[in-house]
């Protein structure tokens, strides 16, 4: 594989309060996930090789004003500024020239300036890690092909709410666009 000229890596919703071992909001999350032991590692690849890391993290007021209908299905409240839900994980933290994003919706396209940063920054391919395989990162998955955007999601460093929902999810991303699904392995021996 090669890296694309004008990439980024999106690193969707890896904050001190989901997925590492489980969600304190009653979603199960499932069993194998092996997204913090390769997200740090493919976060240091993107940033050794200068290509812009872009961290993205879910964010909800505290007078949970900005819900809207996300609370109409499983999930419970969560992400609420002011706890600790909304830090980044120390496994895979911002450092250095990371840009940050904040999002109340599940696309980090959804009401954030992620569209023009990539814009500014001549990216017209991102590779996506992080979690929900099934919410989040399928629904930025989306709208990055509905902006024209190529993607990729690194199949083995995404965690799904359960393991169908996950594989559901990567086979509907793979049908956006055919050879979206890659591996950990893919990244590390790249080209760039």
């Amino acid at each position: 594989m090669e890296i694309p000229k004008n990439s980024a890596l999106l690193v969707i919703d890896l904050q001190d309060g989901d997925y590492s071992d489980g969600m304190d909001d009653g979603i199960p999350i499932m069993e194998g996930a092996t997204t913090y032991q390769n997200a740090p590692k493919i976060i240091k690849f993107f940033r050794d090789n200068d290509i812009p890391v872009i961290q993205i993290k879910e964010a909800h007021r505290a007078d949970m004003v900005d819900f809207g209908r996300e609370l109409d299905g499983t999930e419970k409240v969560h992400c609420l500024e002011g706890t600790k839900a909304v830090d980044y994980n120390p496994k895979t933290k911002p450092e250095g020239k990371d840009y940050l994003i904040t999002k109340r919706r599940y696309s980090a396209f959804i009401g954030t300036d992620l569209d023009i940063l990539l814009q500014c920054l001549h990216v017209d391919t991102v590779f996506l890690i992080g979690g929900l395989t099934d919410v989040c990162v399928h629904f930025t998955a989306v709208d990055a092909h509905q902006y024209n955007y190529h993607f990729y999601v690194v199949t083995d460093a995404v965690t799904g709410s359960t393991r169908k929902a996950h594989d559901f999810a990567l086979l509907n991303m793979k049908y956006l666009q055919r050879e979206s699904n890659i591996t950990t392995e893919d990244i590390l021996t790249a080209k760039v």
